[in-house]
């Protein structure tokens, strides 16, 4: 009888004393609750080079990314005399080359071609990758005479 009497009241504590812990238990604040995970994003930073060259020419250029194939990684923006860096993202780690580009608008047949700059690699999400492209044209061959 004395060891039921022992565990009953053992028992009783017992309840009291989880139940009063629990009392006192913060309770999950709106932080505590899990957010979605979100793949990290390649951050592309293209850097324009010799802006004095481009404010005389008094031509409009857009600024894009492009993979090997010519496809387009985000959207085209358009270059504003003054701003160096222009940025891209792209979702999660991607493999392959990466093209960036300042592209006369609207495209002429006797326009000057301001070569590229291109990496080739593994890009990975949460880095940042630069690309410097010398505003410094090269004539292309528009077709020439023969005589």
């Amino acid at each position: 009888m004395k060891t039921t009497k022992l565990i009953f009241a053992l028992s009783l504590a017992l309840i009291f004393v989880t139940g009063f812990n629990s009392s006192f238990a913060q309770s999950n604040s709106r932080t505590d609750i899990p957010g979605i995970t979100t793949a990290k994003k390649v951050i592309y930073q293209v850097r324009i080079e010799n802006l004095s060259y481009l404010s005389s020419v008094k031509a409009k250029y857009l600024v894009m990314i492009t993979d090997e194939n010519g496809r387009q990684i985000g959207n085209p923006q358009s270059f504003r005399p003054g701003l160096t860096d222009y940025t891209f993202l792209e979702t999660g780690t991607v493999r392959g080359t990466r093209v960036a580009r300042l592209v006369k608008f609207p495209l002429e047949a006797s326009s000057y071609d301001i070569p590229p700059c291109s990496q080739t690699g593994v890009f990975k999400g949460g880095s940042t990758y630069i690309f410097k492209i010398n505003a410094i044209p090269v004539a292309t061959d528009t077709g020439s005479d023969n005589h």
